[in-house]
């Protein structure tokens, strides 16, 4: 019986977020945008988590620019990410076409094309910067390419969100050892894959690497790969347009130390190159992350 339970409660979470993605679907990308800005203004006023996160990795990050600035990229940053979580419904749910519409601008274009017709394969690195599924739903329409995912915790909504994100091509494959294995293949074949470089691995894949010159815990994946397959790494992300306006995407070539065979300095060549990317559109960012949550032993608590 209380197993019965369990599973009632979570078919009627799923169908309740269903429902909403399915509203948030259903109307215009700039009243979808006014939703999510309701959202994250909200997270300014009343006491939660993603306030005390973001308070404290934007003092943190940004000591220079003084508390009334930072004050603004807090709420800024909020806002913001209020728009990126109802933005994924119609990510998902809208005609392909009509969410390829919504792109105005691509910048360095040319440099993913090179890439990717040098044979060698391409990692795309894109951080929790804009929006980010935009951009794997744009370069899986135009090459052939594979991205990690992690299933979601609710069943019932694993279809919707294989669909949403494979619909213009991409393959999924989940986190794991499997999933890596996937990531492999398809460079050695010539292919892109798609990560995030700023999610913080599971304790012993990773190594600690100044972010915003704080150490964060840092993951391996992208560094061993492009010494077992030389393939190119691309930074990029989707910056969100003002009222509604559409996206605008941006390819950036990493530089030539992410190549290196020491691992270290690898890895800071992947933090810095992220790092640049969130420096260009800070307020846009999902500073709402714990990514400083692993410490080097020995130090206090971040959060």
């Amino acid at each position: 019986m209380p197993e019965q339970h369990t599973q009632l409660k979570y078919r009627i979470r799923a169908i309740l977020f269903k429902t909403v993605f399915f509203v948030l679907s259903r109307i215009s990308l700039r009243n979808n945008q006014r939703i999510g800005t309701l959202i994250g203004w909200l997270a300014t006023i009343f006491p939660n988590r993603n306030y005390r996160i973001s308070k404290k990795n934007i003092e943190r990050c940004f000591p220079e620019i003084g508390k009334t600035q930072q004050q603004n990229l807090i709420r800024n940053s909020l806002i913001e990410t209020g728009k990126t979580t109802t933005e994924v419904a119609p990510m998902w749910l809208w005609n392909k076409q009509k969410v390829l519409d919504t792109i105005q601008q691509v910048n360095g274009e040319k440099l993913l094309k090179s890439a990717y017709e040098s044979g060698q394969g391409v990692i795309l690195a894109f951080p929790h910067l804009g929006n980010w599924e935009l951009l794997s739903l744009y370069c899986a329409s135009r090459y052939p390419m594979t991205t990690l995912y992690q299933p979601p915790k609710l069943q019932q909504l694993d279809k919707m969100v294989r669909h949403g994100r494979e619909r213009t091509g991409a393959k999924l494959v989940a986190t794991g050892n499997t999933g890596v294995k996937s990531l492999l293949i398809a460079l050695k074949q010539g292919e892109m894959i798609g990560i995030l470089p700023d999610q913080e691995p599971r304790f012993g894949n990773g190594e600690f690497s100044p972010f915003f010159n704080i150490p964060a815990y840092t993951g391996t994946l992208v560094s061993r790969m492009t010494n077992k397959t030389n393939a190119k790494v691309i930074f990029a992300y989707a910056k969100r347009l003002d009222k509604g306006q559409g996206y605008q995407l941006n390819f950036i070539n990493a530089s030539e130390e992410i190549y290196s065979d020491d691992l270290s300095i690898s890895i800071r060549a992947l933090n810095q190159g992220v790092e640049n990317c969130v420096k260009n559109l800070p307020e846009q960012y999902q500073w709402s992350y714990y990514r400083f949550r692993t410490r080097p032993e020995g130090e206090e608590r971040f959060y």
